[in-house]
């Protein structure tokens, strides 16, 4: 890998030695050319292309370079490496003050990048080699032109002018190849065409009419203004390099409108009019380019907004969409659920009206022939005289069993549905299954009732009475509870239920306060029974007992109806 990295920097450095010494060659060889101070110096823009493009560390091959284009040349050798001196420092000072204030990495495309090059690569970096250069040949003793003050100003001016001709070339063709098409090649082509024609023109001489007005010059700036336009900043660099070199040229051979004045004055016109032509075309064609992606950034961001404007519609859609299909899937649930709790209603009512029907066939079946066995047992016994005594033992025993199956008969029926529920309503049926249970299972219950509770409709008074009856087996079978409560209250239009006990709790998870826990048999249906009347049901439970919490509403009139059915039965 650093092999391959010390290849890549030693061709760049082979690279830049190469096209430094060709450009120097070719400015050396521009006939005003006075003590190797060339009006026209592309060398210094091949050197600071160099810099921004590969860094600082690409110094060496500029340094050879600019050496061994004056070592060849016919100034003494000590010279040489002087001036190589300053075109160096100056391409890395140029480098630096652009890097530094304008971009890292300028593409001269954009109207900061140009206004950079042209205030720091073109106008301040070659005030070292100028000076650098000129001082070198006044100290050996060498006239260029004539004297310091025009050989530094000549310098200057021929480094700049190099700057602004050959640095954007290296930066500006890649973004213009890619949107390159057949029109735009037919156009180029007529283009050049039209531009070589027209330089011709002004300095061809043999090739042209040899225009001698100053002014007639600037006829080849319509072709720069249609470069930069059309072709941005890459065409407005190869239509500078192609009237930079036609006019140097031009001047060289003694055509064209500079060659009137000495060559003092002809070469300074000769460096404005290239001056000015580079820094036209180069801010036109940025300012283009500025322009035309501020455009297709708009295009961009319209075709943006138009998409988002359509991905916004189909979601607002596919939103309503899917708000139908939740509205019609909860009312199905809603339909769903009504029919299980309409099913569940008529399967409690059934099951409720078969507990009658059971009461109702011990009552009138079992329990008569359980009274008519013991009537005859007490017959029976009536004549224990003529018995054996073990025969009237047994008829005593069968006796005694028959009265306790009659109490057991009686107990059950009652159990499934209390006559006492019917007829005297819910304070004397909660205190018979009350006092009932406490006998049977030994535990303390505690009974408050509201004296104003009267009487309310049949489902609801079933309804409390089961809860209770479910809430009391539930406390025998699993809290081990010695003690229990059972409060009811009423207010004006809800009664409320409360049953606790002090046993151990219930197991994490089945208390039925979560929809997603496990629910036994009994507490799924006392919360059937309270959901079906639209009360609200809840377990609290804990490690110091359970509380069952029911309420139901209760509507006044309701309330009186059943208060005046009360007052009004015998």
């Amino acid at each position: 890998m650093e092999s391959a990295s010390r290849r890549q920097y030693f061709l760049r450095l082979v690279t830049v030695f190469v096209l430094y010494l060709s450009a120097g060659k070719l400015g050396l060889s521009v006939p005003f050319t006075s003590g190797n101070v060339s009006p026209v110096w592309p060398a210094s823009g091949v050197a600071l292309a160099s810099v921004l493009l590969w860094g600082y560390e690409i110094w060496p091959g500029v340094a050879l370079a600019a050496f061994f284009v004056n070592f060849l040349s016919q100034i003494p050798a000590i010279s040489s490496i002087g001036i190589a001196l300053g075109n160096t420092s100056s391409a890395l000072l140029g480098g630096y003050l652009v890097r530094r204030f304008i971009s890292d990495k300028p593409s001269f495309e954009r109207l900061r990048d140009v206004l950079g090059l042209i205030a720091f690569g073109a106008a301040i970096a070659p005030i070292v080699a100028a000076s650098v250069g000129a001082t070198t040949l006044l100290l050996i003793h060498i006239r260029a032109w004539s004297g310091f003050t025009s050989t530094w100003r000549i310098w200057w001016l021929g480094d700049a002018m190099g700057v602004l001709i050959v640095t954007p070339l290296f930066f500006t063709g890649r973004a213009l190849t890619r949107s390159f098409n057949r029109v735009r090649m037919i156009e180029s082509f007529v283009l050049l065409l039209s531009l070589l024609a027209t330089c011709f023109a002004i300095f061809g001489g043999r090739l042209g009419p040899g225009m001698k007005d100053d002014v007639l010059a600037f006829l080849a700036f319509p072709f720069v203004i249609w470069a930069a336009i059309r072709f941005r900043a890459f065409g407005a660099g190869i239509a500078t390099f192609v009237i930079a070199a036609i006019s140097v040229w031009g001047t060289a051979q003694g055509n064209g409108p500079f060659i009137k004045h000495n060559p003092l004055h002809g070469a300074a016109l000769l460096q404005l009019f290239i001056a000015v032509t580079a820094i036209t075309g180069l801010v036109l064609g940025a300012v283009t380019t500025e322009r035309e992606e501020a455009g297709e950034a708009s295009d961009t961001k319209e075709k943006l907004l138009r998409a988002l404007h359509q991905a916004q519609s189909s979601l607002q859609e596919a939103h309503a969409q899917l708000e139908l299909r939740v509205r019609e899937r909860t009312a199905e649930l809603e339909r769903a659920q009504e029919g299980l709790r309409a099913l569940s209603g008529q399967l409690l009512t059934m099951q409720d009206e078969e507990r009658r029907r059971i009461a109702r066939e011990l009552h009138d079946s079992a329990g008569q022939i359980t009274v008519a066995l013991g009537m005859n047992l007490t017959s029976i016994l009536a004549e224990t005289k003529n018995l054996t005594p073990k025969a009237g033992k047994a008829c005593r025993e069968a006796s005694e069993l028959v009265q306790q199956l009659s109490r057991e008969l009686r107990t059950i029926s009652h159990l499934l549905h209390p006559p006492l529920l019917d007829e005297a309503g819910l304070p004397p049926a909660l205190t018979w299954l009350v006092d009932g249970f406490a006998q049977r299972s030994k535990i303390s219950v505690k009974l408050d009732l509201a004296r104003d509770l009267g009487r309310f409709s049949p489902e609801v008074e079933t309804a409390i009475f089961r809860v209770i009856q479910e809430c009391l087996t539930n406390i025998l079978r699993h809290s081990e509870s010695r003690a229990a409560s059972i409060r009811i209250a009423r207010d004006v239009d809800e009664i409320k239920v409360e049953v606790r006990d002090q046993g151990k709790g219930m197991p994490s998870g089945s208390n039925g306060s979560g929809g997603r826990r496990r629910m036994g048999v009994g507490i799924q249906g006392m919360r059937e029974r309270i959901t079906q009347l639209g009360g609200r049901f809840d377990i609290r439970s804990g490690k110091n007992g359970t509380t069952v919490l029911a309420s139901l509403p209760v509507p006044s009139a309701t309330v009186q109806s059943a208060r005046t059915t009360a007052q009004e039965a015998p």
